[in-house]
């Protein structure tokens, strides 16, 4: 503990050597000051813990001296002792009416002396104890009334990973009581999925980079999807060591970058086919019109003339794109049978002609909990990428579907190009992650394709892993999405 500080006031060189010499053996900070200014200037400099101080000086007197001390915030409650050869009512009232808190009268016993400053340098002790309780009671109740009032939930864990803290906002995203008990892993598998898989296996370990933590409520017949990233706070140094964890609702952030990514990549694709054929058409029309025959320029013509249709059809898509999506709960029916021609239509549509297809369901007829623009989207980005990481760019594909013991659907695509580094794996379902600079050095498109197809499937409960084929080179992609309930 500090040594406490005792300032002594007198005019006087030899009281103020006697009390020197009686207080300096108790073991306090001595300071000393012959007048009253040198006084309020040593008790600015070092806020003394008591000042002893005499009445009668010359110039400014004790009196005034302890006005101007209770007059200054930060020494108001300094206690203060006068030592005072007045013995009068009227002194002594005029002194507790300038601040003092005690008087000894001179000449003074040199006991009693050492025994009221020891007592109310005690109680003073105890005054700033309380104070600063009564300080860190105030913050603290403050801290508590902002983290309730959060729009972030926040979930204090013990090393057993039970909850041992909640706020209200923590409470209503997990849906929890305020007596919870459960691990926080236990009370989030009620309601949500842990995505990215990966990123989970460490929990509650942080993670060495800045990828997020996600917990996704998957969309249901009454509900829209429901996002919430998961966070850890860095731990203090020396302090309480459980895990802080914050969580925040970033449904919209998701979504909306997921339909943009979605309308990214189906612009790309609804223009860019059409194109090549009216304008193919059109160049082949003007280069060499003169040579060449009516008949071959009605033909190109009309070839140039169903690309220009066709593009007005892709239009009227991409404008009907802002539209609310189909139910998938209710209109929008997509069965297993659906995956195999939606599969079809767009390997040919890529001019992939090295396709498989196996089914190992036999009700093919059995409905899937995704809407089908979803699946068209999420397909065609997985099988660009069969063709993307080909040396070749004519990649040999095999697409498999089953069911799970957990009512799920797989769909399983498998290629022959280019196998993956551990890095690459890791980092293939972030956005923008462009894996293609390891193979070709450029960049096309804008790295969007895997992370899009997991946003998709995890928005309606489902998961996605990438792996390295084990019987040569190449990838395996699989695709889980639920069954639509009956």
């Amino acid at each position: 503990m500090d040594r406490n500080t005792i300032l002594l006031v007198d005019d006087n060189p030899q009281i103020i050597a006697i009390l020197s010499d009686l207080l300096r053996p108790l073991d306090y900070r001595i300071f000393c000051a012959m007048n009253g200014s040198e006084a309020l200037t040593l008790a600015f400099t070092h806020r003394p813990d008591l000042v002893l101080l005499d009445v009668m000086m010359p110039g400014m007197d004790g009196f005034s001296v302890c006005k101007a001390l209770r007059a200054n915030p930060q020494l108001a409650k300094v206690p203060v002792i006068m030592i005072t050869a007045l013995d009068d009512r009227a002194s002594r009232l005029h002194g507790f009416e300038a601040g003092a808190d005690d008087f000894i009268g001179k000449p003074f016993d040199y006991v009693e002396l050492r025994t009221r400053v020891a007592t109310i340098i005690r109680l003073n002790r105890y005054r700033l104890l309380l104070e600063e309780q009564e300080r860190a009671a105030v913050e603290k109740a403050r801290f508590a009334w902002v983290i309730e009032q959060s729009d972030d939930g926040y979930v204090i864990i013990g090393n057993d990973q039970r909850i041992q803290y909640s706020n209200q906002r923590a409470r209503n995203l997990l849906s929890i009581g305020e007596d919870e008990q459960e691990p926080f892993l236990a009370c989030v598998a009620r309601q949500y999925s842990a995505v990215p898989q990966q990123a989970w296996t460490t929990w509650p370990q942080p993670l060495p980079d800045a990828a997020p933590r996600l917990l996704v409520r998957p969309e249901t017949a009454t509900s829209a999807e429901f996002w919430v990233q998961v966070d850890l706070a860095a731990q203090p140094p020396g302090g309480d060591d459980r895990p802080v964890v914050r969580l925040r609702d970033v449904t919209t952030q998701i979504t909306s970058q997921r339909d943009m990514w979605t309308f990214h990549a189906m612009v790309a694709h609804k223009m860019r086919t059409p194109l090549v054929s009216i304008l193919g058409g059109l160049n082949l029309i003007n280069n060499s019109a003169e040579t060449m025959s009516r008949s071959g320029i009605a033909r190109i013509a009309t070839v140039a003339v169903a690309g220009a249709h066709r593009l007005q059809s892709e239009i009227e898509d991409i404008l009907n794109y802002v539209r609310p999506p189909a139910d998938l709960h209710g209109s929008d029916v997509i069965t297993l049978d659906d995956i195999h021609t939606i599969v079809n239509t767009i390997a040919a549509d890529l001019q992939i002609t090295q396709i498989e297809i196996i089914r190992h369901d036999p009700d093919v007829n059995r409905r899937i909990a995704i809407a089908r623009r979803n699946l068209e989207v999420a397909i065609r980005e997985v099988l660009e990428n069969t063709q993307k990481f080909h040396p070749a760019h004519s990649p040999q594909v095999s697409v498999t579907t089953f069911s799970t013991a957990d009512n799920d659907i797989i769909l399983r695509v498998a290629d022959d190009g280019s196998s993956l580094s551990p890095e690459q794996i890791s980092l293939v379902w972030r956005p923008y992650y462009q894996g293609e600079r390891s193979f070709t050095g450029q960049i096309e498109g804008m790295g969007l394709g895997l992370a899009l197809v997991a946003r998709i499937i995890y928005a309606v409960g489902g998961r996605c892993t990438i792996a390295n084929r084990s019987d040569g080179p190449g990838v395996v992609v699989e695709i889980h999405i639920p069954l639509a309930r009956r």
